[in-house]
């Protein structure tokens, strides 16, 4: 009985050894390989299963593979400088466009109070929702007639 076990788990230790070097085989990278090509590799796992994984293991694999190491930790989008840079331009090219955007409304709506219309995002226009172009109590918006004099 305790022969039978001690075969069992060899076998499927065996068995785990060459599963493990087959996946492992397939999922390097061509250029990594020492020795044969991938498909040479393949073949050798699968022709002599337990020989040929064990030289797979010894032989084929890339020096200092990732077994042989601590986890490796991938680079975020956000430890990019380049990737940092190219939202920042985005950013500022969105605000531009949003304060043209502005400027062509207000000069469709009658030029403004630069032209001498009457201002119609004061505070007694009704239809105003606190977020109209142009208000003068808002000081981060720069678009035209912001310096505006005070009303009478």
């Amino acid at each position: 009985m305790g022969r039978a076990i001690l075969i069992i788990g060899a076998a499927a230790l065996a068995v785990g050894v060459i599963v493990y070097s087959l996946i492992e085989c397939a999922r390097t990278d061509s250029t990594a390989m020492r020795g044969l090509r991938k498909g040479g590799w393949i073949a050798v796992i699968l022709l002599l299963p337990l020989l040929g994984a064990l030289l797979w293991l010894f032989m084929g694999r890339p020096r200092g593979a990732a077994g042989s190491s601590g986890p490796v930790r991938g680079k975020g989008p956000d430890d990019d400088p380049q990737f940092l840079r190219n939202l920042e331009q985005r950013r500022r090219q969105q605000e531009q466009a949003e304060k043209l955007r502005r400027w062509e409304e207000e000069l469709r709506r009658g030029g403004g109070p630069a032209d001498g219309a009457p201002d119609r995002d004061g505070p007694g226009d009704d239809s105003s929702d606190g977020s109209s172009p142009g208000r003068a109590d808002d000081p981060s918006d720069d678009s035209p007639g912001t310096n505006r004099p005070p009303r009478e």
